[in-house]
């Protein structure tokens, strides 16, 4: 008498089927060429950062990258006003949302690959907190990001941002200790920052 084959669980035909169907796709995939694969899929093709040409002058697909400071949350330069001259993107830290500008009009160029400028961060208080913020450009990853942020001043007026040798220097309006927030800050005064030999900033008493 014959043995009756048993047939094949159904628990394992399906990895079996998941295999085949991962194989047959894996064959019509790299049967495509590239320009067939970006004619598929239109908004996954390469194009460069609108912001990083404008701001910089450079062709990347990579957008400008900024840490938050005082966080751990990054954000995207997405935005760009040129009117303003104001470069700007949105993050969120928890519960913690908020706005960081660049003020583009006021960049300064340090070196080949390193850039300063004044930023703003905002979130859901009154507060609006100023730095002088550092930026590179990393060549070999086509990729600007920020290096680093030294606090300024809590809604303040920022008049000039100058270069002097290995010095930045930052003339501000700022308020009275004894001043209201709500006034307009009138005492001016200037902030020196020394450049040191990693290219970090360091505050002139």
């Amino acid at each position: 008498m014959k043995k009756r084959l048993l047939p094949i669980p159904l628990i394992l035909l399906i990895p079996i089927l998941l295999l085949i169907v991962v194989t047959i796709a894996g064959l019509y995939r790299f049967s495509l060429s590239d320009e067939e694969i970006m004619a598929k899929f239109p908004n996954h093709a390469a194009s460069s950062d609108v912001v990083m040409q404008s701001v910089f002058g450079l062709s990347t697909t990579n957008p400008w990258t900024v840490k938050v400071p005082e966080s751990q949350a990054y954000t995207f330069m997405e935005e760009l006003n040129p009117t303003k001259g104001l470069a700007s993107g949105t993050y969120e830290d928890g519960e913690e949302r908020g706005v960081v500008t660049v003020d583009t009009s006021k960049l300064l160029q340090i070196t080949p690959t390193m850039f300063a400028s004044i930023m703003t961060v905002s979130n859901q208080g009154s507060g609006v907190f100023y730095y002088l913020a550092t930026f590179h450009y990393d060549d070999f990853r086509k990729r600007m990001i920020s290096k680093e942020a030294q606090f300024l001043g809590d809604r303040i007026v920022v008049d000039a941002l100058e270069k002097q040798q290995h010095n930045i220097s930052v003339s501000i309006k700022q308020r009275d200790a004894d001043q209201p927030m709500s006034h307009e800050p009138t005492i001016s005064t200037t902030i020196l920052f020394e450049l040191t030999g990693q290219d970090s900033l360091e505050r002139v008493e």
